[in-house]
């Protein structure tokens, strides 16, 4: 017995196997009516049912401009449209999609239906988009990296020439020890840029260990690991609020918390009773400090990488706020400044999209 005679026989076996299909399949007549449909198809289109022609499925009153049917008729064969964005009547998000229409002629050659097979690709389409923004993200953090290792090299590479100065006649031991303390000074510069650009990489392609965290406890244990430098400066780090408890990554919670707060005493050296706030209220969470401001022009920019390299010699990295940053959106977080020009920063954020 052929494939075909068993069908014909036990046509329920043919109809069950359809539907445990993962794609849509539908049967129309050459007026556009639907026949059947396999389950997918009605679970895309809630309300879609057999009798009705297949374009009301879009709010048509006509075949739609895209259909592959005419073009099937013509040729007399299967045709194939890689990706397609669709919105459906019942739907209010649009689908990429891949779309295969097959002309059907049970007798004398006659063209008596279409089946079609609508394979959902949104996984795959999101997939691809989320390798684009990493590749992105990438390339500019690589940029500014290669960018910014390029001074500690050249410096090495002006005290390597000083140093082999210095040896070639009378020896001068204070020459000697002044460029080799700076050359260790600038290959330490360049760890520490490795390990940022590292630390990074974790961030962009690691996933998160979401647990339940009290946000307080993280915020006081942030505090308390500061005091020490915070007090060196003269500073209070002060902790209050409405906090509450948030599904994250408790060591990342850490992290955002410990640059927030480097940042805030870094660029805040030798401001006068220096206050570093950690509050939080209805889920939105913030550090402030009532430091000099970041002027207007630079705000658009300060979460980029690197940001702050050339302003800080060296000494910092202004990569604090953009690991922040990409913490946040891994999270699916908001983060963003407030810092009217010279009357101190806060930094707010979020671990969901809509708190507040």
């Amino acid at each position: 017995m052929s494939p075909l005679d068993f069908f014909h026989m036990h046509p329920e076996v043919l109809e069950h196997s359809l539907d445990l299909l993962s794609q849509e399949v539908v049967y129309i007549d050459p007026s556009y009516t639907i026949l059947w449909m396999n389950k997918a198809k009605q679970k895309a289109h809630p309300g879609l049912e057999t009798g009705m022609h297949c374009y009301e499925a879009f709010g048509k009153t006509s075949p739609c401009e895209f259909c592959l049917a005419p073009q099937a008729q013509s040729l007399g064969s299967n045709i194939k449209n890689p990706v397609c964005l669709m919105t459906g009547k019942h739907q209010n998000i649009p689908r990429h999609i891949n779309i295969m229409i097959s002309p059907v002629a049970f007798r004398e050659e006659k063209i008596q239906g279409y089946i079609e097979i609508v394979d959902n690709v949104e996984a795959l389409y999101q997939s691809n988009e989320e390798l684009e923004r990493l590749n992105h993200e990438y390339e500019s953090v690589i940029y500014a990296l290669s960018h910014d290792l390029r001074s500690p090299l050249v410096s090495i590479e002006g005290f390597l020439s000083k140093l082999k100065k210095a040896t070639e006649a009378t020896p001068d031991p204070a020459v000697i020890e002044h460029c080799l303390n700076r050359i260790r000074a600038n290959t330490k510069t360049m760890n520490n840029l490795v390990n940022v650009l590292l630390d990074t990489s974790r961030i962009i392609t690691g996933s998160l260990e979401r647990v339940e965290v009290n946000v307080e406890e993280a915020a006081r244990h942030a505090a308390e690991q500061f005091a020490e430098k915070a007090a060196a400066q003269n500073a209070v780090i002060k902790v209050f609020g409405e906090f509450g408890i948030e599904e994250c990554d408790r060591v990342r919670l850490d992290q955002i918390f410990a640059n927030l707060i480097n940042n805030a005493l870094y660029h805040c050296t030798g401001t006068p009773n220096l206050v570093i706030e950690l509050g939080g209220k209805k889920h939105v969470y913030w550090v402030k400090d009532n430091g000099p401001g970041i002027p207007a022009d630079f705000q658009e920019s300060v979460f980029e990488p690197f940001s702050q390299a050339k302003k800080t010699s060296g000494k910092n990295f202004g990569m604090g706020l953009n690991i922040v940053y990409r913490i946040i959106q891994k999270h699916g977080g908001e983060i963003w400044i407030e810092s009217p020009d010279g009357a101190g920063t806060a930094i707010f954020f979020t671990f969901k999209g809509d708190a507040g």
